[in-house]
């Protein structure tokens, strides 16, 4: 299976983002040691010379980006589906460089789930009920949704944890061909707890991913 790793150079919020050390070393090795350990093809996609050098000494081999697909506008999708299209792959596993939660054992089964779905990813329960959300009227504060004002029976919701995206990829083709989205594919969700997942758009969110990891890990 191919194992695809978006890693645009142009990181404003967190500069050199995706090479910069987690722990003890960059990023972009957690998912590439992941995917390498379970005997993936590991192709990551760059217009950065640093983040490309950083790839292959981490063992991964490197698909230069056109700088036309490494502006911040560009779907990751668009990214995908300019490297997937030629047919050359039936299935791809795609990580960001960020997914230092990822687990081995979820990839392999996520191997086996997408025989009955066209897409497994990784999902995480929202910390608070969305459906309590707030808004300010002027000066006021009120309840999007007043008539969630009992906590106790408002159902679970769940958002993207950004570990993984097992897919297959005849399947993510016709659809982005035909204007779907690669989450809106059939898909299935392995959850992660809380404490397993971290979006890592801030140095504060980086802070929290690193306390998260040495929790885990004991490092």
């Amino acid at each position: 299976m191919l194992c695809f790793i978006p890693a645009r150079g142009g990181s404003k919020r967190i500069p050199k983002k995706n090479i910069k050390p987690f722990i003890t070393v960059p990023i972009l090795w957690y998912p590439v040691n992941i995917a390498l350990s379970c005997g993936f093809e590991v192709v990551v996609s760059t217009d950065c010379d640093e983040i490309a050098l950083r790839a292959e000494l981490g063992g991964a081999e490197v698909h230069s980006r056109l700088p036309s697909l490494a502006e911040d506008r560009i779907e990751l999708e668009e990214v995908l589906y300019e490297y997937l299209r030629d047919g050359e792959y039936e299935t791809c596993c795609m990580m960001l460089p960020t997914s230092v939660f990822a687990k081995r054992e979820d990839l392999i089964h996520a191997q086996e789930l997408l025989h009955d779905y066209d897409l497994i990813y990784s999902i995480v329960e929202y910390e608070y009920p969305p459906q309590r959300a707030l808004r300010l009227n002027g000066s006021l504060v009120e309840m999007v949704g007043p008539e969630h004002r009992n906590s106790q029976d408002i159902p679970k919701l769940y958002h993207d944890a950004a570990q993984f995206y097992v897919f297959d990829v005849m399947a993510f083709c016709a659809a982005w061909s035909n204007g779907g989205r690669l989450l809106e594919m059939r898909a299935h969700g392995i959850e992660y707890k809380r404490t397993e997942a971290q979006d890592i758009d801030t140095i504060e969110d980086w802070e929290i991913a690193e306390m998260k990891y040495r929790r885990i890990h004991g490092t």
